[in-house]
């Protein structure tokens, strides 16, 4: 499989140094110098004609806003060309969790409210409604464009376990909010059955979340277990804000098994390839 991948994100170089070669993998970035230095190929913008046809374009591209204040697909010309001349070609763009609205307060972990792709996506935050925007502009340009809206995406470089490891709480609060992930890998496993022609599940849209949403209390006693790392506060309470994110298409796309079905055993990985 060819594939074209929008933007030099954690996904993308994470999706080429593990599922891919330089044969298969190209990306379209304004930022080649970081890509180069990571030894993957970059596709020049400005030889348009020369873009190899993919099999896959993979958007990782956040919503952004052009000059006349609208919001802009990434690398547009060349993706229209590139979907235009093959028709055979899949848009996947990796969306966020953010569409569903999330401002929920509940007594206890049980009564958190569970969305899936058959909810409606409602967003609460400006974060969320520039993706949701986002997402029906391509759903609507483009007829092969599928959708993923991932939970936290992390993986080894790039975990909470690991900053807290290194004595950065700069993400740490108070709050005992639920959070739905996704390890990279299974991430990148969905992305590539999903961006197949034919990729077993009837859908556009599909949830990026692993098997296990989890609050902030029971994320951090895990750590401190773990890693003996003691967090700056002593989280007691049964109040949870938020709501769980699940998927009815995730485990199909792979084949019925995580590598990571929960944050435990993503964050014992995540530490385990930074020693």
């Amino acid at each position: 499989m060819k594939i074209l991948c929008l933007g030099a994100s954690f996904t993308g170089t994470f999706l080429a140094s593990k599922f891919g070669d330089l044969n298969t993998i190209k990306f379209l970035t304004r930022r080649p110098s970081i890509v180069k230095k990571l030894g993957f190929a970059v596709a020049n913008s400005a030889f348009v004609n020369e873009i190899d046809k993919p099999d896959l374009i993979l958007d990782t591209i956040p919503p952004s806003i052009d000059e006349a204040g609208q919001l802009s697909l990434p690398y547009g010309k060349i993706v229209d060309r590139l979907m235009s001349s093959q028709t055979d070609v899949i848009y996947i763009h990796i969306s966020s969790t953010s569409v569903y609205p999330s401002k929920f307060t509940s007594a206890s972990e049980i009564d958190v409210p569970y969305f899936d792709e058959d909810s409606v996506a409602d967003p609460d935050t400006k974060r969320g409604a520039s993706r949701l925007k986002l997402e029906d502009k391509i759903l609507k340009r483009y007829d092969n464009s599928r959708i993923i809206r991932a939970g936290g995406i992390y993986g080894p470089g790039r975990s909470l376990i690991s900053r807290f490891m290194q004595g950065d709480f700069s993400r740490f609060n108070g709050n005992n909010k639920m959070v739905s992930r996704i390890h990279v890998q299974d991430l990148c496993r969905i992305i590539l059955s999903f961006g197949t022609p034919k990729p077993g599940v009837n859908t556009s849209i599909v949830n990026g979340v692993d098997i296990m949403p989890s609050t902030n209390q029971g994320t951090f006693a895990y750590i401190e277990k773990l890693t003996g790392v003691t967090l700056p506060i002593n989280m007691k309470t049964d109040t949870v804000l938020g709501r769980k994110i699940t998927s009815k298409y995730a485990k199909t796309l792979l084949n019925n098994e995580y590598v990571f079905p929960t944050f435990r055993e993503g964050f014992l990985d995540c530490i385990q390839n930074e020693e």
